[in-house]
C-alpha cells in the first residue's frame, strides 16, 4: 500500500448545504487570508477549538477537597449499611 493510498484511508467526507452567500463569505473570506477555502474554514474551527481547551490543575479531587473530609456527620463507608444495599441490580436482572 503507497503511503497515498494510506493517507486517503485516514480522511473523512463531511459535506453540508449552504446558501449561496455563506459559500461567498467562505470564498471571500479564503482570497483575503490567500489560502484554499478549506484551510480558511479549518483555520476558524482551529482557533475555536483552542479558545476551550482546558489544562487540567495538578492533584486529584481528593487533594482539593481534604479540607471537606470528615465534615459531615454519617457512616464513612454507605456500604456498611445492609439495607443500602438490598436489591441492587435486581432491576437489570429481569
Amino acid at each position: 500500500m503507497s503511503k497515498k493510498d494510506k493517507n486517503k484511508k485516514d480522511i473523512v467526507w463531511f459535506g453540508m448545504k449552504l446558501t449561496p452567500e455563506e459559500k461567498a463569505k467562505i470564498k471571500m473570506l479564503a482570497e483575503r487570508k490567500g489560502v484554499s477555502q478549506k484551510e480558511a474554514v479549518m483555520s476558524l474551527v482551529n482557533e475555536e477549538i483552542v479558545e476551550y481547551r482546558v489544562e487540567p490543575t495538578p492533584g486529584s479531587l481528593l487533594d482539593r477537597a481534604k479540607h471537606l473530609v470528615g465534615s459531615v456527620e454519617g457512616p464513612g463507608d454507605l456500604s456498611t449499611n445492609p439495607k443500602y444495599m438490598e436489591d441492587f441490580g435486581k432491576d437489570s436482572l429481569s
